[in-house]
Formats: C-alpha cells, sequence, structure tokens
C-alpha cells in the first residue's frame, strides 16, 4: 500500500464488514471469549525462589492490597499505569469492564478525590496514560470499549478530579465506535496528542486538550486495531512517527486489495504512511522501539495474534528497522500477542528484547539478543500460568542490570535477568493477570510493584508490594518499567536515532510542572521526554565551540542551548538578549542560568567570571580570584537578585542575595561535583557529583543518590523538581536517575561511534 491510496474522508465508504475477535484469555487455564472472566481455577503450585543473594536483596512483601466492587467484569487487560493526581503523592489508575477507571494512592492504596470516573456499561480494556496539565497534576486518557463490545466507546479524557474533559467514538460507516488500544500520548507537529486505532476501520490522532482529529487524520486501517502504537522520533530529526500494529482481512477497499493477515506501518505526524510491511498472521502485539539493533541501530520488535490458523506468520516475533524491513524473525513456539519490552538484562550497556508467549497450557519468557533475535543463554524459561499480558524489565536491586517481571494467570514471576532464575513470585493463587504490572519509586523512596487483576471470586484484585532495602535505587538504565514503557505510553526507550547520538550528553533541564525533561548533546542535539516538547537544535550545524549547557524557559515552550565560546542558541519562545560568541575569553563557559521572569540570563566561566544578558543583573564574579579548583556551574535565586558559583571541589561562592548553606570545600571527594540545583525556596542547594553522590545543604532533602554504584558514563548533570521533594541525574550517555518524587519519562542511551567511523569521543 503505499501513500495516497488510503480514503481519509468522512464520506459514506464501501469498505468490507469487519471482524470482532474473541482473543483474550481469562482466568485460570481456560480459553474462552474476552467478553467473560471466568474463575480463578486453584493456585498451581509454584516452585520456592532459590535461595540466592538476589532473591534475599529483592524481598518484596505486600503493602496494600483493594479488592474492587465490580465482580464479574473486573481489571483484565487494562494495565496499572502512574498518574499525579493531587498533592498526596503518584496514584496507581486501572479501568475494569464495569467501566470503571480506579485511582488509589501510591503510597498506602487511599482513593484519590473524585475518583473511579465511570462508563457505564462500557468495558475498560486500555491502560491509561497520563500527561500533565500545566497546574503540578495530570490529565488521564483511556479508550473504551472491547472486541465483545465493539459498539460502544470510544476515546476519554478525564483531569486530576476524575470528571471528563472529552469524550468521543470513531466515526465508522458499520457503528463500530470502541476503542480496546490504549492512546499514547505525544507532540505531532506540535500539538500534544493522543493517538490509537479504533475497532472500527480508522486509527485517530486527536488534540490532547479537546479531542479534536488532527489535520489529515484519520488514518484509515482498514480494519481493527488492537495494539497501542509507539511514538517515536525514528529518524533523529525532532519528528514524531507513530508505530502500529493492525489487521487485515481478505477484500478491496477504496480500490486497495487486502490479504488475510495484519501490518506494521510507520506514519507521519500528518496521518501520511511512511513504510509498511504485511504478515500473513494478525499483528496484535504493541510494538516496542529501541535501539536494539546491530550497530546500536533504532530497531521496531512485535509480535502477531492468532486468528489465522496455520498462519506462517504465526508465533512470531519480528525486529524490524525503522522504514519497516525485517531484520530479523523468530519463532518462539507460542502465541506472540503480549507486547515485548526492552532491556539491559547482562548490564554491559547491551540492548535486549524480551517477550512473553503463551503456549496454552502456560507460558515461555524469551530474552532475545537485540541484533539477531536469537535466545539468550538460560532463555527461555516456562511459567506455570499463561502469559497474556506484556512483561517489563527493572533494575529492581540496584545490581546494575534489569530484571524480569512476567505477568501470568497464576501471579506475577520475576526473574533475575543475568541468571534467568525465579527470584521471586506475588500474588500466585490470589490473582489472575493478564495485563503487565507497574514498577515504580514510590514516595518513600523504595521500588513498588503494582500488579492488577481478579480473584477467584472475578472481582478487581490490586496489589502492591514494596522491595525491602531499596531505597534509592533508581528502575535502572534501559528499563521497562510499565505496560509501553511510560506514563505517556510511548513505547520508546531510545530517543533519536543513530548519527544524532554520537556526542555524549552534557547536560539538562526539566520543564516548569516537573512533568518532562531535556537532555542535550555536546552537538546541540536535544532529546525530549515526558512533556518535553522540541523546538529545535543545533544537532545538524556545524559549531565553532561544543555545547556546554541548557536552560529553559519559565513556561517550558523554549530553550536556550550555550556554547563554551558563550554562543547562544534560542529555540521556542527563548529570546536572544547577547552572547560572549564574538569575544576573546580568558576562560571557556561552562554554564548558565536564565533570569525569573525569562528575560534575561546569565553565563559562567571556569575561572567563575559571569557574564549578564537581558534582565539579568550583575552581582559580582571569581574572576579575579585565585580558585584552588574550577568554576563548573551555577544556579540563581528565586527573586534573580543573586546567584551561586560551584567549583569541582564543591566549593560554593555567593553573590547578591544568595546565601552560603555549606560546601564540600574542605572535604576529600571519590570524584568531582559536576553540577547543583537550588530548593525553590533558596535557603538550601543540591551539589551532584560524577559518580552520582548528591549533598543536601538547608533545607534541601536527601532523597537518594547513585554515590557506590557502577555507572556505564559519570553523571553530568541534575535538575530539581517544582516543588523541591526529588531531583533527576542525567548520565552522559543519556541515562537518567530518579529520587523522590522525580518522575522518569524516558531516556536516551547513548551510541558511540564505532572505531570504523573514527571510534568513541
Amino acid at each position: 500500500m503505499r501513500e495516497g491510496q488510503f480514503v481519509t474522508g468522512s464520506g459514506n465508504r464501501a469498505g468490507r464488514g469487519q471482524r470482532h475477535r474473541r482473543a483474550g484469555i481469562c482466568g485460570g487455564a481456560l480459553v474462552v471469549g474476552l467478553g467473560a472472566v471466568l474463575t480463578l481455577g486453584s493456585p498451581v503450585a509454584t516452585a520456592a525462589p532459590p535461595p540466592t543473594a538476589h532473591a534475599a536483596a529483592l524481598a518484596a512483601s505486600l503493602a496494600w492490597q483493594l479488592t474492587l466492587p465490580d465482580a464479574g467484569s473486573p481489571v483484565a487487560q487494562s494495565s496499572p499505569s502512574v498518574a499525579t493526581l493531587d498533592g498526596s503523592g503518584p496514584s496507581v489508575v486501572v479501568g475494569d469492564r464495569a467501566g470503571n477507571l480506579w485511582a488509589f494512592h501510591v503510597a498506602d492504596g487511599s482513593g484519590t478525590p473524585g475518583w473511579p470516573a465511570h462508563l457505564p456499561g462500557v468495558p475498560i480494556d486500555s491502560t491509561p496514560s497520563a500527561t500533565p496539565d500545566g497546574g503540578g497534576t495530570e490529565n488521564v486518557y483511556v479508550g473504551a470499549g472491547n472486541a465483545s463490545q465493539p459498539n460502544v466507546g470510544g476515546y476519554f479524557a478525564f483531569n486530576h478530579a476524575g470528571g471528563q474533559l472529552w469524550g468521543r467514538n470513531a466515526q465508522d460507516p458499520n457503528g463500530v465506535h470502541g476503542v480496546q488500544a490504549s492512546l499514547a500520548v505525544g507532540g505531532l507537529n506540535g500539538v500534544n496528542s493522543v493517538v490509537a486505532p479504533s475497532l472500527g476501520q480508522d486509527a485517530y490522532a486527536l488534540d490532547a486538550s479537546n479531542g479534536a482529529t488532527l489535520p489529515g487524520w484519520p488514518f484509515f486501517t482498514a480494519d481493527s486495531g488492537f495494539t497501542t502504537p509507539a511514538l517515536a522520533d525514528l529518524y533523529g530529526n525532532g519528528q514524531t512517527e507513530v508505530v502500529q500494529g493492525g489487521d487485515s482481512s481478505p477484500g478491496v477497499a477504496y480500490g486497495v486489495t487486502y490479504s488475510a493477515g495484519g501490518h506494521l506501518r510507520v506514519l507521519g505526524p500528518g496521518g501520511n504512511l511512511i513504510c509498511n510491511h504485511d504478515t500473513n498472521q494478525t499483528v496484535d502485539s504493541s510494538p516496542a522501539v529501541g535501539n536494539f539493533l546491530a550497530g546500536g541501530q533504532v530497531g521496531i520488535a512485535f509480535g502477531t495474534g492468532s486468528f489465522y490458523p496455520g498462519a506462517s506468520d504465526s508465533n512470531a516475533l519480528f525486529g524490524s528497522d525503522s522504514h519497516c524491513n525485517i531484520v530479523w524473525r523468530s519463532n518462539l513456539g507460542g502465541n506472540t500477542m503480549g507486547s515485548p519490552a526492552i532491556g539491559d538484562l547482562v548490564g554491559d550497556g547491551s540492548v535486549q528484547v524480551i517477550e512473553g508467549v503463551d503456549t496454552g497450557s502456560g507460558g515461555l519468557i524469551y530474552a532475545l539478543n537485540g541484533a539477531n533475535g536469537a535466545p539468550l543463554p538460560g532463555w527461555p524459561q516456562a511459567t506455570s500460568g499463561r502469559i497474556i499480558g506484556g512483561v517489563v524489565t527493572a533494575d529492581l536491586t540496584g545490581g546494575g542490570y534489569n530484571d524480569v517481571l512476567v505477568p501470568t494467570t497464576n501471579g506475577l514471576v520475576i526473574y533475575d535477568g543475568r541468571s534467568a532464575q525465579v527470584v521471586a513470585t506475588l500474588g500466585a493463587g490470589t490473582v489472575a493477570l493478564q495485563n503487565s504490572p507497574l514498577v515504580t519509586v514510590d514516595p518513600n523512596g523504595s521500588i513498588g510493584i503494582t500488579i492488577a487483576g481478579y480473584n477467584s471470586a472475578n472481582a478487581g484484585t490490586i496489589q502492591h508490594y514494596r522491595l525491602a532495602n531499596s531505597t534509592g535505587h533508581s528502575l535502572g538504565k534501559r528499563s521497562w518499567p510499565m505496560f509501553h514503557q511510560n506514563p505517556q505510553l510511548t513505547g520508546w526507550v531510545a530517543q533519536a536515532a543513530p548519527g544524532h547520538l554520537n556526542r555524549p550528553i552534557v547536560g539538562m533541564a526539566a520543564t516548569p510542572d516537573g512533568g518532562g525533561y531535556w537532555n542535550v548533546a555536546t552537538d546541540g542535539g536535544i532529546f525530549s521526554f515526558g512533556d518535553a516538547a522540541f523546538y529545535g537544535s543545533t544537532g545538524n550545524f556545524a559549531l565553532n565551540r561544543p555545547i556546554v549547557g541548557m536552560a529553559a524557559t519559565p513556561d517550558g515552550r523554549g530553550y536556550w542551548l550555550v556554547a563554551s565560546d558563550g554562543g547562544i542558541f534560542s529555540f521556542g519562545d527563548a529570546a536572544f538578549y547577547g552572547s560572549t560568541g564574538s569575544l576573546r575569553l580568558n576562560q571557556p563557559v561552562v554554564g548558565m542560568a536564565p533570569t525569573p521572569d525569562g528575560h534575561g540570563y546569565w553565563l559562567v566561566a571556569t575561572d567563575g567570571g559571569i557574564f549578564s544578558f537581558g534582565d539579568a543583573g550583575f552581582h559580582g564574579s571569581t574572576g579575579s580570584i585565585r580558585l584552588n579548583r574550577p568554576v563548573l556551574g551555577m544556579a540563581a535565586t528565586p527573586r534573580g537578585q543573586g546567584y551561586w558559583l560551584v567549583a569541582s571541589d564543591g566549593g560554593i561562592f555567593t553573590f547578591g542575595n544568595a546565601t552560603f548553606r555549606g560546601s564540600t570545600g574542605s572535604l576529600t571527594l571519590n570524584q568531582p561535583v559536576v553540577g547543583m540545583a537550588a530548593t525553590r525556596s533558596g535557603s538550601g542547594y543540591w551539589l551532584v557529583a560524577a559518580d552520582g553522590g548528591i549533598f543536601s545543604f538547608g533545607d534541601a532533602a536527601f532523597y537518594g543518590s547513585e554515590g557506590g554504584r557502577p555507572l556505564n558514563l559519570p553523571i553530568v548533570g541534575m535538575a530539581a523538581t517544582p516543588r523541591g521533594d526529588g531531583y533527576w541525574f542525567a548520565a552522559a550517555d543519556g541515562g537518567m536517575f530518579t529520587f523522590g518524587n522525580a518522575a522518569f519519562y524516558g531516556s536516551m542511551p547513548l551510541v558511540f561511534l564505532t572505531a570504523a567511523n573514527g571510534g568513541a569521543d
């Protein structure tokens, strides 16, 4: 199929009738239709995990548990997601088949005010997605309707208090309005958008603020879609593409002949077809995108369904490049409808693809070499329960590599990523799962695991576990800690294509609402996550000097980049107020800070020299002082009437109304300090060292660190959350580490140039 062959108008269409498959599995080892959930079978005997050091380090305990009043229509294929809905920390959000969208505080399982939201009589098998609303909380998006009830439902948005913002169905000539896929959230042509296919014949991209259809959409899919699309910058040009699977029935629509099977499609932000690959089996597995192919190239992993018996593409997992060319195809001996995950299971910076397989009587879990699709040593492993939902990966013990969390109809089975051995089983005999688990850093700093499914009474059950001795751990680099990787459900673990990743990350900035962040590389390449929008970069420019830092505007709709010669590059609503790019400097510039109103900025050099532009006032410098160690960064006071400078030994220099709260200047550090951030009150600050060690002064609280843990590459910068209740670290390879209430929105593992291309920088 080529671009231009699909009709996207709203007139009457001569499309063929739809097929609505009964593809789900509910309870024990019984195969039933999506419209029913059977009683959970007797608990299957599960071997106790071996007494390994890793199992002892994991030590999970049940923190809270809830049984929902939805017996007969419980939580099934909707995976638990996470959103900030009030001032009491993050909430778990999940839907059930009674049409309830539930929200409970992660901290203690208490109900979130205003929730549940209700869509009576409309089943929710879609996983909720979330995005910041600009007020410190988040909106939630979900699809409703499923294959058993395809004529009801649609696309829905709710505010932080559970009130419906908008709702609309998919226009379909056969009255098929339901949306079983989840709504991925991302920027398309500058518009914050939600994207998902319907059970009818169209995939929609909608304005997240009001539900309006974006120009060029819907895309005519010609059959039902069950997969959550991935939103990714496949080609490293700052543009978001839509990657989705779909179904295909034999017939003709709009002059195009379709065969029995399915599709992988890549669509542009305007709804145009970029490429596709046809299979002879339905594609019901939500695609995962990451730099897992040979040489760090961007790959797309996806599985198939089971609608066409005997089709040769059944039981297969595919690895495609960004142009829909199949690089590898692995037969895994069972249904691959569950969504794949991506993770570093070895801890050496490599990237594996992990897939759960339903064999009909149990499950198999595979870890595959991302370059060629071959199973890693020790894999596959068998599970007693069937695997319907997607697996997730996270570093649960701080061991420097990811573990594998496998949802089954007999609880959650956790495998050590390196040894492929079972280290824990959660909820066995008490909860059946056909969705993905959720791994979070809880408000108390420990790692939490949430599973949501149904019990023997066919009632929704939510269990939240916490890992002992996990305070201060991050979820791991190249992790996949929930369905489709992040709360926006973008299905993307890497942020750009090789060729744009051949320079290390040198700094970061967070959005004003704390709902996202940017990383910047030495060539000025920008990598945006969460609600941090892409406004441009210098990645394709020839620079006189490398980029050394960045700062965001107060409203988060733009940013400045600064080079070591003091050259300033402005994007979005960031205005240019001057630079030192034409001056001869005594020492190179190493950082910058904006004024509170965004109408000016300061630049700082390694000798502590300060350069003020716009409404940034000059309050003094160390330019004429002999320093023990070079200055490497700065932070401005909340009112912009002063600033702190920090040296690599952690020495602090205060100017204007910036108050001295302490320093590490007299201490012997394991690694040099590389950055700082001030609290919102201005009465404290944090310093971060290259090994991820954190030093807190004044009213800056300690939320954890990476000190003492092995890093692939050093930390290069940090940012604090707007409320000062957490912070992020960025590493030179794009790894992100979160602490306190700082949420993880994705990371960008660095791909260095190979020796054939001149070696790594």
